[in-house]
């Protein structure tokens, strides 16, 4: 796949969600927010949104847990830090 068809796929998406993309600094800021996961791909919780996880007890410890592991993804930690409201 072409760079150029791969940004324009990118700004594309950007733009159906409603962020306005007019530079490169606006496409990196987008670029890195679209690399924040919204649901675990594997363990225990595999398939569910991280969100909804945040609001019970259980699902909660767990990602409490996962931020406390040494090989936890950093896009990863940051959508369980946003989810428990941490940030």
């Amino acid at each position: 796949m072409s760079t150029q068809l791969v940004l324009g796929s990118l700004i594309d998406l950007a733009n159906s969600q409603g962020h306005e993309i007019n530079d490169v600094e606006s496409l990196y800021g987008f670029s890195q927010m679209a690399r924040i996961p919204t649901h675990l791909s594997f363990g225990k919780y595999k398939g569910e949104a991280i969100a909804d996880l945040a609001t019970h007890s259980d699902g909660a410890g767990y990602l409490k847990w996962l931020l406390k592991q040494d090989t936890v993804d950093p896009y990863l930690a940051e959508a369980c830090e946003q989810a428990l409201g941490l940030v």
